[in-house]
């Protein structure tokens, strides 16, 4: 048995998401690692009120392109319409038509960004960056290969941008470009990037204009803009308010915290990458999409628990020792953020399951409930107690949207119960940190240098290791299995007791 949307037997669907994993995992700890590294480099560089000054432009840059993603990408994987050359290409066209849409929207806004901040480079700083919507649109053809689960192409074409940026953007950086250096590189990468997606498109982009299609689009695609601008209210919201609270440099500071804690969400991305074409194919089969929820969040939990525990036991010796003690004022956002991105991981991938199935409207609920704790607890925190009140503020805010996360997630999948599954989780995180904290305090009075940092982090990361391996051995071992097997049991097919309809799309 196969299925149209796959190169492959259906019944290697179980072993192909593993390996997809494992590709995605490579290409995207690689590309991240090399925005990581341009990040540290060009922040030791050129310092906090140049970074701020570029972490207003990208945030008011890329919450405008992240309100132009409303999911026509995952629309267009969900879809089984006959023709799907035709199909891309009324995708392509309405993407491309929003994305020039939102290129003239961050040109406008442009001198809105230079009267707000008091900063007259930001203008031009704006509108360079309004190229960014149409380079996005145009690397459209690696949806054609990820719905078909042909990851390393996909994987290979997305590695470009950053491969390319950081090798531009590095040698500006250090040659006294300044903050022009983060604009020229970027730059470079996302449109080499779109030039390799098309010469590689087994599809021609051609304009193709579908009202059906257009009505189908946005009837999936409205909740995940409600979803976007949620992120632009939060991520523009955090730098102004630290901007008016602080100053440049104070923007400075949560810029740097959220561009490194958000690494938080990557084992996530890895996960529900992969598997979202293959929810797509049994979106039909609760007990497969029960054991699919379970197994993906459990994953995600060996990288984000531990990942947000070591910012909290970590971030000074990063500032101290590699930054510079003039970040030292980002020591506890760095902290905040890291425990609150992690937090947020619990579960986060469950509107893939609902989007699947054509149900994209509960995530515009969760998104109204975190804008609406931030606003109630992060900025009046930030008002009253600065930075230590922001980090407490988002962390009340992200337990209020795990609330309203659990409810939905019982309403799909009844077995699962998100808080012993977090729990589950959490066990790991809490025995690695045992050794670390020992040996701190043992220490503790004394001067503390970069080799006891760098000890406390080598038990920290093998304790964690070894608990998460006494405790998912079971998990880690079917993994392997699924890697080495060749013969793997096939998909189930639908056992009819499904309580949701299917979509409609």
């Amino acid at each position: 048995m196969s299925d149209d949307r796959l190169s492959f037997p259906r019944p290697e669907l179980r072993r192909r998401t593993a390996r997809g994993a494992i590709v995605n995992g490579v290409f995207l700890a690689g590309g991240e690692g090399l925005a990581v590294l341009q990040g540290l480099i060009v922040t030791i560089l050129l310092g906090p009120s140049t970074i701020g000054l570029y972490g207003i432009v990208t945030t008011t840059a890329m919450t405008i392109v992240a309100l132009k993603r409303v999911g026509i990408d995952e629309a267009y994987v969900q879809q089984s319409e006959e023709g799907q050359e035709e199909e891309f290409q009324r995708a392509f066209t309405l993407e491309l038509m929003l994305s020039i849409g939102f290129a003239l929207a961050i040109i406008v806004a442009a001198p809105i960004v230079m009267v707000v901040y008091g900063e007259n480079e930001l203008l031009a700083l704006t509108i360079a960056v309004s190229y960014l919507p149409v380079a996005f649109a145009l690397q459209s053809p690696s949806w054609i290969f990820f719905r078909r689960m042909d990851f390393l192409r996909t994987r290979i074409l997305q590695f470009i941008i950053p491969a390319v940026s950081i090798a531009v953007t590095v040698p500006l950086a250090a040659t006294g470009v300044g903050v022009w250096s983060l604009v020229i590189g970027p730059a470079v990468g996302n449109l080499t990037g779109a030039a390799a997606a098309i010469i590689v498109s087994p599809y021609k982009l051609r304009l193709r204009f579908s009202p059906e299609a257009r009505r189908r689009y946005f009837a999936f695609s409205w909740p995940i803009f409600v979803t976007a601008a949620s992120l632009l209210v939060i991520q523009q919201g955090q730098v102004l308010g630290f901007n008016l609270h602080g100053g440049l440099e104070a923007a400075g500071y949560i810029t740097l915290a959220f561009t490194l804690t958000r690494y938080a969400d990557r084992a996530d991305q890895i996960i529900t990458t992969t598997i979202y074409p293959a929810i797509c194919v049994v979106r039909d089969q609760l007990d497969t999409l029960e054991e699919m929820f379970v197994k993906s969040n459990r994953v995600t939990m060996m990288w984000a628990f531990p990942f947000g525990a070591g910012f909290v036991l970590f971030a000074p010796d990063l500032v101290n020792l590699v930054l510079g003690h003039k970040w030292e004022p980002a020591i506890v956002l760095l902290q905040g953020l890291g425990a609150a991105a992690a937090l947020q991981q619990l579960g986060y991938n469950w509107f893939s399951f609902y989007r699947a199935r054509g149900r994209s409207a509960p995530q515009a609920v969760e998104s109204a409930v975190l804008v609406g704790g931030f606003l109630a607890f992060a900025i009046p925190g930030l008002i009253l107690w600065g930075s230590s009140g922001f980090v407490w503020g988002r962390l009340l805010a992200a337990a209020c949207v795990l609330a309203v996360r659990r409810v939905y997630v019982r309403a799909l999948l009844p077995r699962v119960e998100l808080v012993l599954l977090g729990l589950r989780g959490l066990g790991p995180v809490l025995l690695g940190c045992v050794p670390p904290l020992a040996l701190r305090f043992a220490l503790w009075g004394g001067s503390r240098g970069a080799a006891q940092a760098i000890a406390e982090i080598v038990l920290f990361v093998a304790a964690t290791g070894l608990a998460t391996w006494m405790l998912e051995r079971g998990l880690i071992g079917e993994l392997r299995d699924y890697l080495r097997s060749g013969s793997l049991d096939a998909v189930p097919e639908a056992s009819g007791n499904d309580p949701l309809p299917a979509p409609s799309a």
